[in-house]
């Protein structure tokens, strides 16, 4: 399985890290290839999350999940932290306002609806545009949007608005600022979802547009670029990676049947050193 190779790399990294006689420690043909996609993972991220992983101890990647309270992220996030948010993500005025997290760098995903010109948590469709325009002033900010760049479109292209009817409340229009942010190769970038850290994924051919959930898709890249930071920092630890509220059943009404999550059950239920899965918050 893909990350239990990554993870077999990662661990001959700081072994190779650690040992002061490099006699018989030349890497393999296959630990050459991992590293390889490790930084194709790396290569993959905006350039201002890159430097954000080479300065911080540790990703936290919360989950679209009503469990999560802010009174439990208030007593887990550290000043040394990287946060990674999806979508629509839940609690925007908390990670834009509060003292302390709204002065960690944040790497946003948001995954295109089928093969449309929309993307979950960007206008015309529900989104957090003002909060994620405020994150921007205060700290590092990174966007990455799944397999096309952000299309600006209206709610008329919506095909199916009835899932998401738009409310007099709804931000339509993107700020100038964050405008620029999705025109800045430095902050934002496109995620296929056909990427190499996941080429061993089953996916369903008879369901349209059958891929990755996106939590288990970034966990993949930044469970690869984390091996790339090591050995950029030559450093005998990875980073550490915390996975927030990534249920293992049916309670929330996030579970498309197009993602294969019977094996995104099995591979999170044996987590790889260094990461640690906190499924309800």
């Amino acid at each position: 399985m893909l990350n239990t190779s990554l993870n077999n790399a990662l661990l001959k990294t700081s072994d190779l890290l650690s040992e002061d006689n490099t006699n018989n420690s030349n890497p393999s043909v296959s630990d050459l290839a991992i590293y390889s996609e490790a930084a194709t993972a790396f290569a993959s991220l905006p350039t201002v999350i890159q430097e954000a992983l080479t300065q911080k101890k540790r990703i936290v990647c919360i989950a679209n999940n009503p469990s999560i309270d802010t009174s439990s992220l208030d007593a887990l996030l550290q000043p040394t932290d990287m946060l990674v948010l999806f979508n629509d993500f839940i609690h925007a005025d908390y990670f834009a306002n509060h003292p302390l997290v709204s002065t960690l760098p944040k790497l946003l995903f948001f995954r295109q609806i089928g093969d449309s010109n929309l993307h979950f948590g960007l206008p015309p469709r529900s989104n957090n545009v003002m909060a994620i325009n405020k994150m921007a002033n205060h700290a590092p900010l990174g966007m990455l949007l799944s397999n096309q760049p952000y299309q600006f479109p209206h709610p008329s292209e919506d095909q199916s608005p009835h899932d998401d009817p738009v409310t007099a409340s709804r931000i339509l229009i993107i700020p100038s600022a964050l405008n620029d942010l999705l025109h800045n190769d430095d902050h934002c970038g496109v995620l296929s979802e056909q990427h190499p850290v996941v080429t061993d994924y089953p996916y369903f051919s008879d369901i349209h547009s059958s891929a990755p959930s996106s939590g288990f898709l970034l966990y993949r890249l930044l469970l690869a670029a984390r091996v790339h930071v090591q050995r950029l920092q030559e450093s005998t630890m990875p980073l550490q990676i915390v996975m927030i509220g990534f249920n293992d059943e049916d309670k929330t009404a996030h579970f498309w049947q197009g993602h294969n999550w019977r094996f995104e059950r099995q591979e999170m239920a044996k987590a790889p050193y260094g990461v640690q899965v906190i499924r309800q918050y």
